[in-house]
């Protein structure tokens, strides 16, 4: 048997020569037969999976929504915004955002996982993350933690972010004002068209989105603006919008009142109050209209707006009435027809019209005995003053006056000799203008017991070859006139100055304050204290606003200047 093995195993030996060579193998034998043995791999992933990308979070930026609070309001969507820089040998992939709210704050919607582009080595990118606050959202402080993972564990550190967080505010949408106006009529009459001035107010601390407000119109009423639905869009706290809706009753419409309903609706259809407004026909309607310029006032207490200045309302009311005592009132403001428009006086009508509701309502003046004038014409002018006079003097001497004017004055180019402008006067032609000596005169000349002057006009106003300008402008010095009887002139400026126009209360910058006192004396007030408070207000007012000296002037006949500083309305 052991014959048999021996050429098996020499047969074994001859077919697998490497048996027998052990460790000395040639040198010419490549080491190839040994790496052949092991599982395949590619060289370029080997190379690949040893350079790990090196990702940073940088110049986070967190963005307010419309509110600008640096908060993230209920029902607002911020946002927060970083740089993603891979700065390492490899490619960013399989990247992940995380975001954690640490705070576990109710009423905060956002992603907290999502998904990023793969990002190359040397390369950035710009992430932005929604954050929105729900109605429900919690007042406190939102702690976000926020990172970026990668699968092989080469993410970012976590950045932390902290950001106030705000209880949901409410809007609240009112018609604060409205006004009624025509060019056509004095009075809201049929077949006259006339225009509903609405201005609308966000009374809220909430920002108003989605607002629009349809006005409901009688039947034969006609909007010929036809704008029934108005779409407003978003109103900030405080912010305001002015709506004119042009109008016009037909022959059929035989009700002595027009109700105009104002229907609002908005983002949460809640958060507002609709407005009935009720006209009656044949009244006093205004003949100016207004313009309200945009103002985005967030200041909390927020002030009501309003159409209207605050002296043309709450109007002192004296139940004394002084059947001795006159008005005449004249607003002289569209000089279009015979200048142009540029040189009309600004709020003129406006002034004459409150001044009139003052002495009738606080100087106890009886309407029948107040003549009132807008736009007057040097015919008007000239006849109506000679018609006062002649009633002063068959009233008797105890008849007292007030004579108020706000328009165009100007002093003849050689004599300097100041002038009243009627509408239809040219500037270059004074022959049918009104001379202000003539109408002291006139009236002095009664003999009455008392006549009060207001002149909320300059009588510099320019050349006869240049225009008029609209600020009631500086040209040349007129000469003062002489006044006699028991008179005294109260005047919006001195000299060569202008008499200029508050804008931001929608009067002569001279009447306003004239108003002001008036309401706040209930017209008690002395002609010494008035005279003070003018011209301490005025040029104050003047300089503030309009950057100009105005100086009221007051000049007392010398029969009158005795007792005049005691003397009141």
């Amino acid at each position: 048997m052991k014959k048999l093995y021996l050429p098996l195993f020499l047969l074994i030996i001859i077919s697998c020569p490497s048996l027998g060579q052990k460790a000395n193998k040639p040198s010419n034998v490549s080491n190839k037969i040994f790496i052949s043995i092991k599982p395949e791999t590619s060289p370029s992933v080997v190379k690949e999976a040893t350079k790990p990308p090196y990702l940073e979070i940088a110049n986070a930026v967190f963005s307010d929504g419309a509110e600008g609070n640096r908060k993230i309001d209920a029902e607002e969507t911020t946002e927060i915004s970083f740089e993603l820089k891979n700065s390492g040998l490899g490619d960013g992939k399989g990247l992940t955002l995380s975001v954690k709210e640490t705070n576990r704050l109710i009423g905060l919607d956002f992603e907290s996982t999502k998904k990023i582009d793969d990002l190359k080595s040397g390369q950035s990118e710009q992430i932005v993350l929604p954050i929105k606050g729900l109605k429900d959202l919690q007042e406190g402080t939102a702690a976000f933690e926020i990172k970026v993972i990668e699968p092989n564990g080469f993410g970012t550190d976590p950045i932390h972010i902290e950001v106030a967080t705000q209880l949901f505010r409410s809007p609240d949408l009112k018609v604060v004002d409205y006004q009624v106006s025509s060019q056509n009529s004095s009075t809201l009459a049929k077949r006259k068209p006339f225009d509903l001035e609405v201005l609308v107010q966000n009374l809220g601390q909430g920002i108003a989105s989605n607002v629009s407000l349809n006005i409901l119109v009688p039947q034969n009423i006609y909007c010929l603006s036809g704008n029934e639905s108005v779409t407003i869009g978003s109103l900030k706290p405080g912010e305001k919008k002015l709506i004119n809706y042009s109008m016009v009753a037909n022959n059929d419409y035989n009700q002595p009142e027009i109700q105009f309903e104002l229907i609002f609706s908005e983002k949460y259809n809640q958060y507002f109050e609709n407005k009935t407004i009720s006209l009656t026909m044949n009244q006093q309607v205004s003949g100016e209209k207004l313009i309200i310029a945009g103002i985005d006032d967030r200041k909390v207490p927020i002030e009501i707006a309003s159409l209207s200045s605050d002296v043309d309302k709450n109007i002192p009311v004296t139940n004394q009435k002084y059947p001795n005592k006159l008005a005449m009132i004249i607003g002289n403001e569209d000089y279009s027809g015979n200048l142009n428009a540029e040189i009309n006086v600004n709020f003129a009508r406006r002034d004459a019209e409150v001044f009139r509701n003052y002495a009738l309502n606080t100087l106890g003046i009886e309407e029948r005995n107040i003549y009132f004038f807008t736009d007057a014409t040097s015919g008007t002018l000239n006849r109506e003053i000679d018609r006062i006079a002649a009633l002063m003097k068959r009233m008797g001497t105890d008849t007292e006056l007030i004579f108020y004017y706000a328009g165009h004055g100007l002093p003849d180019e050689n004599t300097k000799t100041p002038y009243l402008i009627p509408v239809d006067v040219n500037a270059s032609n004074l022959s049918s203008a009104i001379s202000l000596n003539s109408v002291y005169r006139k009236f002095a000349e009664t003999g009455a017991q008392k006549i009060t002057v207001f002149l909320d006009a300059c009588f510099s106003g320019g050349a006869r070859a240049q225009s008029l300008l609209a600020a009631r402008s500086v040209r040349i010095k007129p000469k003062e006139e002489d006044i006699s009887g028991n008179m005294i002139v109260f005047a919006a400026s001195s000299g060569d100055q202008s008499a200029l126009s508050y804008q931001a209360q929608k009067h002569g910058l001279f009447t306003y304050f004239l108003l002001k006192k008036l309401k706040e004396t209930n017209g008690t007030v002395t002609y010494s204290d008035l005279a003070k408070y003018l011209k301490t207000n005025v040029g104050v007012e003047a300089l503030r606003v309009n950057g100009k000296s105005q100086d009221p002037d007051v000049q007392v006949s010398p029969t009158f200047s005795e007792n005049w500083e005691t003397q009141s309305f």
